[in-house]
């Protein structure tokens, strides 16, 4: 399954949160964006549980990231 992550970081720490972000497990994109979010991450996971675990390990925990939003990819 695929999710895209919308994350909105501290102003002044995205070079720290992306240095620490790029090293996670089913990383397959990160995006720059210009708006309420700062950072769009595709993350390939096998199911839930290990999307949960990579979301609230490996992301959520990042010192500098404010906000998540999680959206998993319908297939179509």
């Amino acid at each position: 399954m695929r999710a895209y992550v919308l994350m909105k970081v501290t102003v002044g720490m995205e070079r720290t949160v992306m240095e620490q972000v790029r090293g996670i497990p089913g990383l397959e994109e990160v995006h720059v964006l210009f708006g309420d979010y700062d950072y769009i991450l595709a993350i390939q996971a096998p199911d839930v549980p290990a999307l949960t675990q990579v979301l609230t390990r490996k992301i959520r925990t990042v010192h500098g990231v404010e906000k998540t939003v999680t959206l998993l990819e319908a297939p179509i």
